[in-house]
């Protein structure tokens, strides 16, 4: 046996008693054992070239193959089975193999390239995107085999469509492509086509200018015109005429996309006469008059000359002001507000009459291709949030809220949405008043286990011994469900109950908790928190600037439902495309809207950040 062999006895035994329960691989386990005791003669390489990046065969046969190889060759051959340990979902394996050249490994690029792209999805696995992507930067030029560039592009487009990067994903699967038989290569233009869609006009733009490759610039320029002419069929055919006859060797120009040839058969409302159903009377009038503000000044900018006509459902039972605007010619209905009278008025709803409801229905309906739903639920933002931190990379998130019936949902559904992300449930923990919360973070960092810990010592060893309490080091991020009131008082629980030593969790709230009319000394105090929220309502810009000139003494939760009612009217030409291309996105001033195939509308909101007294908007 080489003494480089040696060198694997540790790992290549640890694997034996696997390797003994397969047919024939006894011997193995028995020259694993004699290794063990010292080096014999070198058995001679194999001298055929082993494949990087292919497996065809079991973990244990390529183990058997790296006790009789030595040298690169051995390398190869463990790196192989690393690769079908890890083909198979078998990471702990795998890992253990990695863990095992990590000083030895040969500075062969494919050799390096191959640990790496192992590491590589280990990472992916583990949530920990950007040391992923860290781990695939290497030069270009280097030998690899076409398996090998495979897995590097396939990797990349995932990680990077993971991370919400739209244009790089698309770019790494249109690379991709280029790598695989033309048989083969659906999946990956699928996978283009859907980041091409999350990117937004300009952005698609830029990349068009800066584009050299034909080929790539036809996809970019494609996903271009399907969003900038989705709501004028007509016109988009002509100009889809012209790209395929500008593209005539281009992939799609033979095939369209499935979603963008549904697009062009589907025709945009255009209704001359537009009802809306809000109780602009009783108890919800001061929200129902936010929303019939942000619908009156959406209708003055566009000057489409459309008709618009209001029915009061706090006067008016839901059902009736529904049958007195179909009988007044309503072609489109916007509305109702409130989930009881959604559901009475599905329940008589003429499924030809387009609806954008402004709530989810509170029972099942069938899904008609001609009612939309809008709501500003607390449940989608807390989604929005456990979507964030997943692409941020947070592995161990951790819920505080309050026990009252938002705090439950929305604890819920962020506890749901992380499931489904990544199969692991989520710790909550939740605090009944404000003179609780203390002791709700205390519990919750396991300071209080700590502190008994310390109590139990100096009771064995005296009073003057010195010890500091410790907190929990696995979380790495808490999402604070509270309005700012109460993450201010949270927060600083929070911060005083985090060890000196120990690293801090990222802390994240949502819109509940944007303080931006507070003082600026007071807002320090949440320096360091992230808050998700509409972009329009995190910084100055023009459009909040210009509202609050026109009605300066609106709340934010008020500017919100204004935020509501502007979209509903804007999206009124657009809702029919959205709901069958999937790539059509609509930046609205309520976040970047999309239509769902149920025909419900799903918000992309905006972070920032509390920095030295300031909330700080991401761009």
């Amino acid at each position: 046996m080489a003494v480089i062999l040696s060198e694997w006895v540790p790992v290549l035994k640890n694997f034996s008693s696997k390797l003994a329960k397969t047919a024939g691989l006894l011997a193995l386990t028995m020259l694993l054992a004699s290794c063990a005791s010292g080096p014999t003669a070198p058995t001679s390489a194999p001298k055929t070239q082993v494949e990087l990046g292919v497996v065809t065969d079991t973990p244990q046969h390529y183990l058997q193959q790296a006790s009789q190889a030595e040298g690169d060759q051995q390398q190869r051959w463990l790196l192989l089975a690393a690769r079908a340990y890890t083909e198979q979902g078998d990471l702990a394996d795998a890992a253990q193999i990695l863990a095992g050249l990590e000083s030895r490994l040969s500075q062969a690029p494919q050799l390096q390239a191959e640990y790496r792209l192992l590491l590589s999805e280990q990472a992916m696995a583990a949530q920990k995107r950007a040391e992923a992507l860290a781990l695939l930067d290497w030069p270009l030029n280097w030998p690899l085999s076409n398996a090998q560039w495979q897995h590097y592009y396939r990797l990349k487009g995932e990680l990077y469509q993971a991370s919400a990067a739209p244009l790089p994903a698309a770019a790494s699967f249109y690379t991709l492509s280029r790598y695989q038989p033309k048989d083969e290569r659906q999946q990956s233009l699928d996978s283009l086509w859907q980041s091409l869609g999350q990117a937004d006009e300009a952005q698609l733009r830029t990349a068009i200018g800066e584009s050299q490759d034909p080929l790539w610039r036809g996809w970019l320029e494609l996903a271009w015109l399907a969003k900038h002419f989705a709501i004028q069929p007509s016109t988009l055919v002509g100009e889809l005429a012209r790209w395929q006859r500008d593209n005539p060797q281009h992939p799609a120009a033979r095939n369209l996309p499935a979603d963008l040839q549904l697009a062009l058969t589907v025709q945009p409302y255009r209704p001359q006469t537009v009802a809306v159903l809000l109780p602009l009377s009783g108890r919800v009038a001061a929200q129902a008059k936010s929303i019939q503000d942000g619908i009156l000044a959406r209708a003055l900018e566009q000057e489409t000359g459309r008709q618009v006509r209001f029915y009061d459902t706090g006067k008016l039972d839901a059902a009736d002001a529904y049958q007195q605007a179909v009988t007044d010619g309503a072609e489109f209905i916007i509305g109702p507000l409130l989930k009881a009278n959604v559901d009475k008025v599905m329940a008589i709803a003429d499924p030809q009459l387009p609806m954008l409801m402004l709530n989810q229905p509170g029972i099942e309906f069938n899904n008609e291709d001609n009612h939309f739903f809008f709501a500003l639920s607390p449940e989608e933002e807390a989604m929005h949030v456990a979507e964030r931190l997943y692409q941020d990379g947070r592995t161990m998130p951790l819920v505080l809220a309050p026990a009252s019936s938002v705090g439950r949902r929305m604890a819920r559904e962020f506890d749901a949405t992380w499931q489904t992300l990544t199969d692991k449930p989520v710790e909550v923990h939740y605090f009944d008043r404000t003179d609780t919360m203390q002791a709700a973070v205390r519990s919750a960092l396991l300071v209080d286990a700590s502190l008994a810990q310390i109590a139990d010592v100096k009771q064995a060893f005296g009073n003057k011994t010195i010890a500091d309490f410790r907190s929990r080091r696995d979380i790495d991020a808490i999402f604070v469900v509270a309005d700012v009131n109460e993450v201010r008082l949270l927060k600083p629980f929070i911060d005083v109950n985090i060890a000196v030593f120990a690293e801090p969790p990222q802390l994240y709230t949502s819109s509940r908790a944007n303080a931006r009319s507070d003082s600026r000394q007071a807002r320090g105090e949440l320096d360091g928190l992230y808050v998700s929220d509409m972009p329009w309502l995190l910084g100055n810009t023009d459009n909040r600037q210009r509202i609050h000139t026109l009605w300066p003494d609106r709340s934010d939760s008020q500017l919100r439902l204004f935020a509501m009612g502007h979209d509903s009217w804007a999206l009124i030409d657009r809702l029919a495309q959205m709901r069958v291309f999937s790539g059509y996105r609509v930046q609205g001033l309520s976040g970047q809207l999309a239509v769902t195939d149920k025909g419900v509308l799903s918000r992309q909101l905006g972070w920032a950040q509390y920095r030295r007294g300031k909330l700080r908007a991401e761009q």
